[in-house]
């Protein structure tokens, strides 16, 4: 049994002629107020086009003005860091450096030279890893890895203004493995030079590794007094160590 079972056959005229007239007043009233209802959805439909084609404006507007700023900010980044590089001696290439990690028993095939005078013109001290030895001239026959510390040709010594000092040495557990605990250093440590009655402070401002090959690239702050130690990278049989020490300070030994 159904709603419309429930009603009389009056009930149900009355039903139809409200529904019927319903609809005549809905048709009356869009009829009536048609222009005003699609003027209100065309409207509508042109903010809408309106807000999508302004919003894709804002966000190139947007992706252009951070584009902008980046390029500026990465232009400026450039400049900082060519104004770095220009004091950079990427230039110096140390040739034919041989350093290694050298225990007692290879020590046995190294020639001694007793009749020879060994002459310090020099000392380098680095007290964190209780290292004092001396340095001999560039053209001493002890002025090799094998003997001693070495100072290499293209070096200049303390007292040349904006100079590298340049010192090799081997590690290892040997007698001449004067650079063995050279890893044990870190940036802001400090060495000193002794030379001609000054003594010349420098701290560690780099240290990188190179290939060893034989040949070391040397950069370093040429506007600087500097100091470099190169030795083999502890733990590694194919590559170097480059320490980067600037001075800080110098004065006349007795001052």
């Amino acid at each position: 049994m159904n709603f419309f079972s429930l009603l009389n056959k009056k009930d149900v005229n009355v039903i139809i002629l409200l529904d019927n007239k319903g609809r005549e007043e809905m048709y009356s009233f869009i009829t009536k107020y048609r222009d005003f209802i699609f003027l209100t959805i065309g409207t509508l439909l042109v903010l809408i086009s309106l807000f999508l084609l302004s919003y894709d404006k804002i966000v190139l507007l947007k992706s252009n003005i951070f584009d902008e700023i980046e390029m500026q900010i990465n232009k400026e980044n450039s400049y900082d860091q060519n104004e770095l590089l220009q004091g950079i001696d990427e230039d110096l290439i140390i040739n034919n450096l041989s350093i290694n990690d050298v225990n007692e028993d290879a020590t046995s095939n190294i020639v001694s030279k007793n009749n020879i005078k060994r002459e310090y013109i020099g000392y380098l001290e680095i007290n964190k890893i209780n290292l004092k030895n001396g340095l001999v001239s560039k053209n001493s026959f002890y002025n090799n890895v094998d003997y001693n510390i070495q100072t290499i040709k293209e070096s200049d010594y303390p007292d040349v203004s904006m100079g590298n000092l340049i010192l090799a040495a081997h590690s290892g557990t040997s007698s001449i493995s004067y650079f063995k605990n050279l890893y044990r250093l870190e940036l802001g440590d400090e060495a000193k030079i002794y030379y001609k009655d000054y003594v010349y402070t420098y701290k560690i401002v780099n240290i990188y590794n190179t290939p060893k090959n034989g040949h070391v690239a040397i950069k370093r702050d040429t506007s600087k007094n500097c100091l470099t130690l190169i030795t083999c990278t502890k733990g590694s049989d194919t590559e170097q160590t480059v320490y980067i020490l600037e001075m800080i300070s110098s004065f006349k030994e007795g001052d």
